[in-house]
């Protein structure tokens, strides 16, 4: 179980490689065999053009915490699974 969730965290975090398989499309899917884009590529793709404060810069930091949070979450469960395999 530690195993799948470490797999996850790390898809999570190989933005390049996750983006050449999905194929790094602005649009939101509307199914899984659509292109798609990852948080990791829209926030490093789009952040240098954009200027402080403005709406697009504002979602792009949420995004990034998003993106902290779902990383946050996983290591969490794996601390959980941790502490229940030792018991």
């Amino acid at each position: 179980m530690t195993g799948v969730v470490l797999g996850m965290a790390r898809a999570f975090g190989e933005a390049l490689a996750v983006q050449m398989v999905i194929g790094n499309a602005p649009f939101v899917p509307r199914s899984l065999f659509e292109s798609a884009s990852t948080l990791t590529s829209v926030i490093t793709l789009s952040m240098g053009n954009t200027t402080m404060g403005s709406p697009q810069n504002n979602a792009l930091w949420s995004m990034a915490l998003v993106l902290m949070l779902m990383t946050f979450i996983f290591v969490l469960l794996v601390r959980m699974l941790e502490r229940r395999n030792k018991i």
